[in-house]
Formats: C-alpha cells, structure tokens, sequence
C-alpha cells in the first residue's frame, strides 16, 4: 500500500536528502505536499530547490510552500490570535492537502517546530479524520537539549505548537534526542555516498554537494559530522523495526523560566491520564544510516 506523506522540513542540506530518499520509494510513500519553515531566505531557495528536484522526478503536482514563519505565541507569552495573511496561508495550504487525502490516510512528517501542524489542527479540527498519523522529531527526555539543557530545539522554538499536537489525539510517534543522537553523516558515510557527486548538475549531484559543504562548513573546514535527524521520521515510517520504544503520556513545559520547552514522559500517567504518543527511545544506527545511504545512492539512476 502506498501511504501519502506530508513532509515539513526546515531549510537546509539534510531537508534535501530526506526529500530525495522519500521520492525514491514510491511503492511505498507517496509525497503530497512539501512545508519548509525557518527564515525567508532559506525557505525560498530551499522551494526552489525542492520544486526542480520534484519536477525532475515527474511529481509537478506536488505542492510547495512556505510554513509558519514564527511561534504561535509573541515572545512576551501573550497567545496571538488566528493569523492572517502568510501565517494563516500556510496552514491553510496544509489543510487543503490532509483533506484532499482519504479518511486515515495521510502521515504527516515533522522534522522541526509544530508551529504548521498545530496552527493546521486549531483552524480546522475536521482534519483529523484524515490523519493516519503524525511523526516528529523532537523533544529530549533523559539527555541534554539541544536549545537548552532540558530542551530540543524543534519543541523550544515552539512549546506551545507541541502542546497542542501532543493533547490533539491524533495517533503521535515521537522520536527524541535521546533516539537520534549519534545519527550523522560521519567521513565513512560521506565517503559511501561519493558517486552521487559523479554527475553535478543531477538532482542527486546536488544534494551531495550540500551535504558535503554542510560538514565542511562547520569546524574550521576539517569535515565536522552533521545530524540526519530530519530523514528520522521518514526511516520510522518506511522501517519501523528500526526503531523501540514505548507509550508514554508526554507533556510540554510551556511556562518555566528555566525549564521552557523542556518534554517530560510518563510511561504510565496517573488516574484518567491516557498515552497520548509512541516514544521511539532506540533506533539501530547503522541500519538507518545504510538505509539513508542506499536511497540516496539509488537517485543517480
């Protein structure tokens, strides 16, 4: 069965990647729509990049678009109202292709803030019929944050987007730090993926090229490891034996001064209080990271 997928991704070198390993299985996944949010610039080159990759593979109707720019709270912790104009666009365009999915079909792949997706949910609760599932990358349970020393940076840009994905009821699979820590694109990984760059003016030579100015671009030039935490909700929905974990009922801080954006797990929550996501806790690495390398190799066909 082919599964629609939505992915929204943050600008960058490993959004690239994921996007082009998701478009190399189409018996599996089918890619619907396609969110980058962060800043202007990144997400605009980072559309133009994925609208040439997509049309390249003969996917001209999927959609493009820029995601919420900013949190869905104003910084002083007052809750803005319904957006209007570019903010409320982008969930709408979200909205637009959840419902345009079957009943329980559609799985949307969050590899950054919420801000999207819970903006989507509160303007149009009717979605959820539509969703088989969300999976996210975020949070860190029982390591350091990334952000902070309790929090990650997807859950910390936005607590409150998180919240209301994680008290929505749709079914949730969280993949934390603790899970995805040591998946990078290490020397030996790069090294692997060296004939992707054998064409570099194909879709596949260009991503390569990205990925190793990303780990050159950090560290003075000495080729710094890079997280590929953005292709982990796409290897849990592609492999899902990858991966263990467990049900837990997970809360968002949204109020401490020092603990904001921090994600606290129960496995078993006290009277009345239900599991409301699937922690993914462990993930064989080199599984997934072979995975990765072997759809990524698998575009320069």
């Amino acid at each position: 069965m082919t599964r629609p997928i939505i992915l929204d991704l943050t600008p960058g070198a490993q959004a690239m990647a994921t996007l082009l390993a998701a478009v190399q299985v189409p018996d599996h996944v089918r890619v619907v729509q396609v969110l980058f949010s962060g800043e202007a610039a990144g997400v605009e080159a980072a559309m133009t990049q994925a609208r040439d990759l997509l049309d390249r593979h003969g996917l001209e109707d999927v959609g493009v678009h820029a995601g919420c720019p900013g949190p869905l709270v104003h910084a002083g912790g007052a809750v803005k109202s319904v957006p209007q104009g570019e903010p409320g666009l982008a969930a709408q365009y979200l909205v637009q292709a959840i419902r345009a999915c079957p009943p329980d079909g559609v799985t949307v792949c969050c590899t950054g803030p919420l801000t999207t997706l819970a903006l989507a949910m509160v303007q149009a609760p009717d979605i959820f019929a539509h969703l088989h599932g969300v999976i996210a990358s975020g949070g860190a349970l029982y390591s350091p944050g990334d952000a902070t020393p309790v929090a990650e940076r997807n859950i910390a840009a936005d607590p409150e987007a998180a919240a209301t994905v994680m008290a929505a009821g749709v079914p949730l699979t969280l993949i934390p730090l603790d899970c995805t820590g040591r998946l990078n694109a290490d020397a030996v990984w790069m090294e692997q993926l060296a004939p992707m760059g054998a064409a570099p003016a194909s879709v596949a030579g260009h991503v390569h090229a990205q990925l190793a100015a990303a780990r050159m671009g950090r560290g003075g030039g000495n080729g710094v490891d890079i997280s590929l935490r953005a292709a982990a909700p796409l290897l849990a929905l592609l492999v899902p034996g990858l991966f263990g974990g467990h049900l837990a009922h997970v809360d968002v801080e949204c109020r401490g001064t020092f603990t904001r954006g921090m994600t606290v797990a129960r496995r078993i929550g006290p009277p009345g209080v239900q599991p409301n996501a699937l922690v993914l806790e462990r993930m064989s690495i080199d599984a997934g990271r072979g995975l990765l390398r072997d759809l990524l190799l698998a575009a320069r066909k």
